[in-house]
């Protein structure tokens, strides 16, 4: 991930070092059924960030003696179609934290993911191959807007307080608390999450639970979240299912089902398909979608890729692309992708 790195030498028994990384994607989509002015039509665009987001940061980290080191990190998102700014043109939108690490485990202070962004993603089809976007579409938007987001690719969590155990035979604990900031309320705006993780072998497994408060003008949020993966050759299989729920109005919940495999035909093809399924409360009628992947290895740097979705929802038109595609007009829509990435 890196290629760039600073070394600075202090006193006999300190070292740091800076490290500068990035990612960028760039592709062409295109999207059936999307929602227009007189009906609906197809669309072709050049956008990025869609099988990661695009981003640039620097990583530091000093040696304070007895196992112990300072660490901090600083990422900034940027859409390279454009050279906007990300996360609402936050320069650090990503993360900016700073922190402990030792034989205690790791403490971060600061704007960073919550633990099960760090995590789950590799339990999904959008984690497994390159797809991005076009598989966490459905989970995303089909449940009415976003709502109820699975929130699998997680959230930058602001005033956030995060913990990591070291790993005891495999198993790491973790523990994290955003603060709201809100004069004379602890719970307003704040959010929790918990995860146990597992990882040894060829297998990895995690459960979570994440809280917010205020998720939205009148509700609090509540999500478990579990996962697992097994990897054997070059072949891994790989499942999440996460419960989403609001605590307040007529109590909406969804309930989402991804799994899939991926292989590797060679050391510089990889190949991938999973399945998605989601069931709503409140009487909403159920979605599903089937994503498939091509990746070729050019480097350990860079690749290029296909993807294909296929999207139907029983109650919305689903929306592919989450934040980038555009809504159905009818209940099925398709989308493929051809794209490059390249990470330094």
């Amino acid at each position: 991930m890196a290629s760039a790195t600073l070394a600075l030498s202090g006193h006999a028994n300190a070292q740091s070092s800076i490290t500068l990384y990035g990612l960028m994607d760039a592709g062409v989509t295109y999207t059936n059924n999307v929602t227009t002015s007189s009906g609906h039509g197809a669309t072709t665009q050049l956008s990025s960030g869609v099988s990661q987001g695009d981003r640039w940061g620097l990583m530091g980290r000093e040696d304070l003696g007895g196992g112990v080191h300072a660490i901090f990190r600083l990422e900034s998102g940027f859409q390279l179609s454009n050279g906007a700014l990300a996360s609402s043109g936050t320069l650090f939108g990503r993360e900016a934290s700073v922190g402990l690490e030792g034989p205690l485990g790791t403490v971060k202070i600061g704007r960073q993911y919550d633990l099960i962004g760090d995590t789950f993603w590799a339990y999904s089809i959008a984690g497994n191959t390159a797809a991005g976007l076009l598989a966490w579409g459905l989970p995303a938007y089909s449940a009415g807007g976003g709502t109820l987001d699975n929130r699998l690719w997680g959230d930058s969590v602001n005033n956030a307080v995060k913990y990591l155990s070291p790993s005891f035979g495999g198993l790491t604990i973790g523990a994290m608390y955003g603060f709201g900031n809100v004069a004379g309320s602890m719970a307003t705006d704040s959010s929790m999450n918990f995860m146990l993780d597992y990882n040894r072998g060829g297998f990895h497994g995690s459960l979570a639970y994440f809280f917010q408060h205020n998720a939205t003008t009148t509700s609090n949020l509540a999500e478990y979240a579990a996962g697992a993966s097994y990897a054997l050759g070059g072949a891994k299989v790989f499942g999440v299912v996460t419960d989403v729920s609001l605590t307040a109005g007529n109590k909406a919940r969804a309930t989402t089902y991804d799994g899939g495999i991926s292989y590797f035909l060679r050391p510089t093809v990889s190949v991938g398909a999973g399945y998605q399924f989601q069931t709503r409360s409140n009487g909403l009628a159920s979605a599903n979608q089937m994503t498939v992947g091509l990746d070729y290895f050019l480097s350990k740097s860079t690749d290029l890729y296909w993807v294909a979705a296929f999207a139907h929802d029983h109650a919305f038109g689903p929306q592919i692309q989450a934040a980038l595609g555009g809504m159905s007009s009818t209940d099925f829509q398709t989308a493929m992708r051809i794209g490059i990435r390249h990470s330094f």
